[in-house]
């Protein structure tokens, strides 16, 4: 596993978007180490992600669809 699939709606445009980021971004780090977490809290992880940077990244404002971890 390197990387997740974030499979998002872009509002604005009204129109799908897929995009690949670091897998690190599902998890938490704690205790020097990347910590497994449930599908609910990896969820709860790339919701961040998306308001933290992805929105900024593509210039809009994106929901998050669907993921897969790759």
């Amino acid at each position: 596993m390197t990387e997740v699939i974030l499979y998002m709606h872009d509002l604005l445009k009204d129109e799908p978007v897929e995009r690949a980021i670091d897998y690190t971004n599902a998890f938490t780090f704690s205790n020097k180490d990347w910590n497994k977490v449930t599908k609910k809290e990896q969820r709860v992880n790339l919701e961040r992600w998306i308001e933290e940077r992805g929105n900024h990244q593509h210039d809009t404002v994106l929901e998050l669809v669907d993921f897969e971890l790759v």
